[in-house]
């Protein structure tokens, strides 16, 4: 069990080496949409709390990708699926943009369409 946690360990020390920008964008997002929860916390919109929680762990998916099943990610694609996943959920949901922002559905289903184009 102790290896195991070390080897993970080791392994998301290599990755934070190799993939310096997309950490730096993963950890400021995860910031935000902790930030974000907390105030729903305070306004008592659970709805909310729980899109952060939702967030949170998407966010976490394309490193578990990279981790646990050995798939390497572009550094660049990767940014774009954690930014695509914080606009479309606490921008969109919780922030309204769906209903402020003309035509920011299209927009991020346009640019799920080059996310999944690139993964293809």
């Amino acid at each position: 069990m102790r290896q195991k946690i070390k080897d993970r360990m080791r392994a998301l020390k290599m990755e934070i080496r190799e993939h310096k920008s997309s950490f730096i964008v993963y950890v400021t997002l995860r910031a935000l949409v902790i930030l974000v929860m907390i105030l729903q916390i305070f306004n008592r919109n659970y709805e909310g709390v729980f899109y952060c929680i939702l967030t949170l762990i998407l966010l976490m998916i394309p490193s578990f990708i990279q981790m646990e099943l050995k798939i390497e990610l572009p550094t660049t694609l990767e940014i774009f699926i954690l930014i695509f996943i914080f606009a479309a959920e606490i921008l969109g949901e919780i922030g309204s943009y769906y209903t402020k922002v003309a035509n920011w559905d299209t927009m991020l289903h346009t640019i799920n369409g080059f996310l999944a184009a690139a993964i293809g």
